[in-house]
């Protein structure tokens, strides 16, 4: 982490070291350094922007590795030409080492993003903004720095805590130190907190798309609580996010993933990404696609053979776990037969776009929907007891009713519908759960949450490697260890301290 922090050295040390050094004094007024930035609107707009920006390379990088695939939800197509791509292999069977390439991007990325935030909360209290204004920059800044340390700590456990900006190389050995896991979500409840008072339901404008809100804030927080088992915490703040009446359900559960129907009224929370060879693109469509699927129809493009894609390809345990029924399953995945194995390998739907640049498009990532609050405010009202229906169901079965399923319900004469039971129940919400929000990062860290990670990881393993053994050469260390933490980065150190 302490090379992400020198980033940040480098652009604060021009005003540390200016009075000393004539050759590096940056002040005049026509060039943006930090003496002169952070003082206007326009400025604190453009540096909360570069705030969010490290989420486009995460997402298109790393996430769906270490949260989908890392999963029960979706594995890889074995390609036996182009060998370069068994650091993702590595993640998705649980063999990956300190010094793999795809983690450290995580690592990086989220450090990015957080260095950036601490430098806008440390200059905000100094600007002379508009109450308003400097509110929505700082529930910003404070919900991505949330966001980022809430995906770090449930990805490595204990890591450093920076939680303001560094201003000496000395001060970035210091805080690479790693804090205690309870330290780290006492800081992200802190910012979810100063986010949730102070950011808007809505903004004004097509250009304030994207931007994170009160309820996404809310969102958030509700999960972190979830994760942390303060479930009755948790139950307010998605009773409110459903009172604001900000957001509602698609219709169709398909316009979730519809390129012209993109930050809906479903939407709380998606990475924005923008067709064409700007760097601002997503290569979704391209990587997910298996590497010998040829059908130019459904990405506009011919797809090439390599490492490049084949990736996050939907497993049988998933397929399996679409009801008879779901309208969801046709949205979600497209079911096509290997030319090179012959088998049955699905792959993702929900990404699928035509795209005028080989690769590129815009198809953003959604992070937060609401019907992941209704299941979320499902399981919480569960698990602070079962008692036979109420409103626990009946969030549920609205998420069900949308995919043309019939409800659920405690003593159900059809034995496929019935739940009765707490723990029947959780079962029910992991279900629905996982067919729901698949491919969207969630299950990874669902099965960490329940406690279910090594249980389901074992016996997925066991059922994948059977399937694979007859087609392709399976790593005999493939699933032997179910690690609920990724070791941490080489090139960060072991910070055991």
């Amino acid at each position: 982490m302490k090379k992400y922090i020198y980033v940040f050295l480098v652009l604060i040390a021009c005003s540390t070291w200016s009075c000393k050094k004539d050759y590096l004094n940056l002040q005049p007024a026509d060039t943006q350094n930090t003496t002169n930035f952070f003082k206007t609107k326009a400025q604190f707009i453009q540096a909360v922007n570069g705030a969010y920006a490290p989420l486009q390379g995460l997402y298109n990088g790393s996430f769906w590795a270490m949260g989908e695939m890392r999963s029960d939800n979706t594995s890889y197509e074995f390609d036996p030409y182009d060998r370069s791509g068994t650091n993702k292999e590595e993640i998705d069977e649980f063999r990956e080492l300190n010094n793999n390439d795809m983690v450290g991007a995580f690592f990086e990325a989220s450090y990015t993003g957080i260095g950036r935030c601490n430098a806008i909360l440390a200059r905000l209290p100094a600007a002379k903004l508009d109450v308003a204004v400097a509110d929505t920059i700082a529930g910003q800044a404070s919900f991505l720095r949330a966001f980022n340390y809430f995906n770090l700590v449930r990805m490595f456990g204990r890591v450093p805590l920076v939680l303001n900006e560094v201003a000496s190389v000395s001060e970035a050995y210091k805080v690479a130190t790693k804090a205690e896991v309870d330290a780290v979500y006492a800081a992200i409840i802190a910012d979810a907190q100063v986010a949730v008072a102070k950011l808007p339901v809505t903004y004004a404008g097509a250009a304030n798309k994207g931007r994170v809100t009160k309820g996404t804030a809310e969102t958030m927080l509700a999960e972190v609580y979830m994760t942390r088992k303060k479930f009755d915490l948790a139950i307010p703040l998605l009773r409110n996010i459903i009172a604001s009446n900000a957001y509602h359900l698609n219709t169709d559960y398909a316009d979730n993933f519809d390129n012209n129907k993109e930050n809906g009224p479903e939407s709380i929370f998606e990475i924005q990404y923008i067709e064409g060879s700007n760097g601002l693109g997503s290569d979704f469509v391209d990587t997910f696609i298996p590497w010998d699927y040829y059908d130019s129809d459904v990405t506009g493009f011919e797809i090439a053979n390599g490492a490049q894609n084949g990736w996050n390809i939907p497993t049988q345990d998933l397929v399996n776990a679409y009801e008879d029924g779901d309208n969801r399953k046709d949205a979600s995945l497209i079911e096509f037969t290997s030319d090179e194995y012959g088998v049955d390998l699905p792959f993702i739907k929900k990404f699928a776009t035509t795209s005028a640049v080989q690769g590129v498009t815009g198809k953003n990532f959604p992070v937060y929907r609401y019907a992941d609050v209704y299941l979320m405010l499902a399981e919480c009202l569960n698990e602070q007891g079962f008692v036979g229906g109420g409103d626990a169901f009946k969030y549920l079965n609205l998420v069900r009713e949308r995919a043309g399923l019939a409800a659920k319900s405690a003593g159900n004469d059809d034995p496929a519908l019935n739940v009765s039971g707490q723990d029947a129940f959780r079962d029910a919400i992991a279900h629905e759960r996982q067919v729901e929000l698949a491919f969207e990062n969630h299950r990874w860290f669902d099965l960490l949450r329940t406690g279910k990670a090594v249980a389901v990881m074992t016996a997925h393993g066991a059922r994948e490697k059977a399937f694979k053994k007859p087609y392709w050469n399976v790593n005999s260390a493939a699933y032997a260890n179910i690690r609920l933490l990724f070791q941490y980065p080489l090139t960060e150190g072991t910070l055991e301290h």
